[in-house]
């Protein structure tokens, strides 16, 4: 905990405080939380994880598939517009299962996870995609190098012979 000396502040009585005594600050270094690891775009944790978590709720038996096969079920049994007021209670049920699963810890940090891998693996690829522009451009240069090197050769033994 640092303090801070203060010069012409006041005491509680009123008093000017004396040279000598000092405020304490609110920044404790024992009080540090740990950064996270995963640091996440806004838009990635508010809309894309979001995405994620729908999509695989709704594909995945352990969470709110059963609850979307017979929303679905019923909706084709009805037709889409009928089934809006025929199929309420199936999709109350699976609207209820989605707002569980949206927030379920273990679904929402799998996803996450799921995504951050996504992620490692596409920077990996564009990594390597650049490595192999790279030496593709060095390639293409040094071909256009001892081409110009060439004419620039020939030019020169032609201007010779010309001179003769």
């Amino acid at each position: 905990v640092s303090t801070q000396s203060t010069g012409s502040e006041m005491t509680e009585e009123g008093t000017p405080k004396k040279q000598d005594e000092t405020v304490q600050s609110e920044f404790d270094e024992n009080d540090i939380k740990p950064v996270p690891k995963l640091v996440m775009l806004r838009a990635e944790r508010d809309s894309l994880i979001n995405d994620l978590v729908r999509e695989k709720a709704k594909e995945d038996p352990r969470y709110c598939f059963a609850a979307f096969a017979d929303m679905s079920a019923c909706q084709q049994e009805h037709g889409m517009i009928a089934g809006l007021w025929k199929c309420a209670k199936q999709n109350e049920r699976f609207k209820l299962c989605m707002q569980w699963a949206f927030y379920n810890e273990k679904l929402r940090d799998q996803c996450k996870e799921e995504y951050v891998n996504k992620r490692k693996d596409y920077a990996r690829q564009n990594r390597e995609r650049e490595e192999e522009n790279q030496i593709r451009l060095r390639v293409v240069n040094e071909w256009l190098r001892k081409e110009i090197d060439g004419e620039h050769q020939r030019d020169t033994s032609q201007k010779g012979t010309d001179a003769k």
